[in-house]
């Protein structure tokens, strides 16, 4: 299946204390995934950003599945992070790219059933970015991460679609590209009123928004 997700979290935008609670993480990670914090080598990462770390990966899990399945709920403890390789370095000097060869990033596998999918996640002092793909290979994964002004809702959506067709146009000339949603509820692209076989995925949160889309070849999207 062709399809993308991806998930942002502004790390100034979450309540370090809620997050540590059992009652509140134990409703995003389960037990094993909580192993993995206690027992593996993550450097200097907080136990609040993995929390939210796993909550991206899942989150772009889910949108990647919806696009297969639209009944699917969103379930963060069914969503299973199974192995994680944490980032030596944290450093994000570049925020829209295509694929993450070189890039510090966390990588590693997350399943929902019978499912198993790949992700890449990129942390910053300010945000936490992930995408999921099928395939452990995102050099077909165009994304990007922007700093808005506003944090209402229609300013994100607005922003956050204007940033991906500004980023398609230089790759599509010559079309007229929108953004719309499928009957159930998926992000699609269309060109005029023709839908075009390009799975992206759209996502902000507080001051952050994001997308990730499918490329091939010299950069040309599906």
């Amino acid at each position: 299946m062709t399809s993308t997700g991806n998930d942002i979290v502004a790390l100034k935008a979450i309540n370090v204390a809620r997050t540590k609670e059992f009652k509140f993480y134990s409703k995003i990670i389960a037990a094993i995934e909580k192993d993995i914090f206690d027992k593996q080598d993550h450097g200097d990462l907080a136990f609040e950003t993995f929390v939210w770390l796993l909550w991206s990966i899942k989150e772009s899990a889910y949108k990647y599945l919806q696009r297969r399945m639209p009944e699917l709920v969103f379930s963060p403890t069914k969503t299973l992070v199974q192995r994680i390789q944490f980032s030596a370095s944290s450093l994000v000097q570049e925020f829209e790219g295509t694929g993450f060869e070189g890039k510090p990033v966390y990588k590693g596998t997350v399943s929902f059933g019978s499912d198993l999918l790949f992700f890449r996640s990129m942390i910053s002092g300010e945000f936490i970015f992930s995408v999921v793909n099928g395939e452990d290979d995102f050099e077909n994964t165009s994304w990007g991460i922007r700093l808005i002004d506003s944090a209402d809702p229609a300013d994100q959506s607005k922003q956050v679609r204007a940033f991906l067709i500004a980023r398609l146009n230089k790759q599509l000339p010559g079309t007229n590209l929108q953004i719309s949603k499928s009957p159930d509820g998926v992000p699609i692209l269309l060109n005029g009123v023709e839908e075009i076989d390009i799975p992206i995925s759209l996502a902000h949160h507080d001051h952050y928004v994001a997308y990730s889309f499918k490329v091939y070849g010299e950069g040309k999207p599906y």
